[in-house]
Parts: C-alpha cells; sequence; structure tokens
C-alpha cells in the first residue's frame, strides 16, 4: 500500500496534473480563453450588424476596429479568434497521446516486471555462484 502512495505522490510530482503537463495545461487554458473571446466579438459584431437598435453602444467600437486593423469588424475578428479552439483540440489531442503513452509504457514494465519473477521462481544460487533449479523457495 505504501509503494502505491509513493508512485502516486512521484506522478504528481512529475509536473503531470490529471494528465496533462504543465505546458500542455496552460495552452489548454490559452486556447480556452481566446475560443471564449472569439465568441463574444462573434456575438457582438452580429449583435451590432442585424439587431437594429437606434444609437448603439457598440457601433463606434466597431468603426474603432475597421479603422484600426484595416476592415476587419467585430464579426471577423471573432471568427478568426474562435480559431482558438483549434489550440484547445489540439492540446487535448496531445494531452490523450502522452496519457495513452503512459499507461502503455507502465504495462510492458508489469509485463517485464511479472516475466522476471516468473524466470526466478524456483532458482536457488549456491554460495560458490553456481544456480541449481529448485520446486521450492529459498529462505
Amino acid at each position: 500500500m505504501a509503494q502505491k502512495t509513493e508512485k502516486k505522490i512521484k506522478k504528481e510530482s512529475d509536473g503531470l496534473v490529471h494528465g496533462f503537463s504543465i505546458k500542455q495545461l496552460i495552452w489548454f487554458i490559452l486556447g480556452v480563453l481566446i475560443a471564449a473571446l472569439g465568441l463574444v466579438f462573434l456575438v457582438l459584431g452580429l449583435i451590432e450588424d442585424y439587431a437594429d437598435i437606434p444609437n448603439s453602444i457598440l457601433t463606434s467600437p466597431n468603426a474603432g476596429m475597421i479603422a484600426a486593423l484595416g476592415g476587419i469588424d467585430f464579426k471577423w475578428f471573432g471568427v478568426l479568434a474562435f480559431l482558438g479552439v483549434l489550440i484547445y483540440a489540439l492540446a487535448l489531442s496531445f494531452a490523450s497521446k502522452n496519457a495513452d503513452r503512459e499507461k502503455e509504457k507502465e504495462a510492458r514494465r508489469e509485463q517485464r516486471l511479472k516475466a522476471m519473477r516468473d524466470n526466478n521462481k524456483g532458482v536457488v544460487v549456491n554460495f560458490d555462484g553456481s544456480s541449481s533449479a529448485n520446486s521450492e523457495k529459498p529462505l
């Protein structure tokens, strides 16, 4: 039981947070924030273009963005920023690859250890360096 606890503590201290490395977690959060920003700008652009609101508070900022970015308004800026979902998807993809790789690595290690235990069962090493097969375990 103590060995499993030590293994868990070691895994958490290796910089992994539930299958994510710190670098992947940062990219994941950045992708989510960019996607949320893109969604907000997309909705604001659609409201400004299609809602018939007199004296809209969105007209002036939208005109300023068009002037600053050379023709890109809220709507198209939102579409471009919504590509943050691509970053989000890539971070999830890499994290799942790493998690699968870790599981496979652990399974191979367990198989090797089991094979080593099965091969060494019943072998007695004499003091002169020779070994003899024995059906019972050595003391």
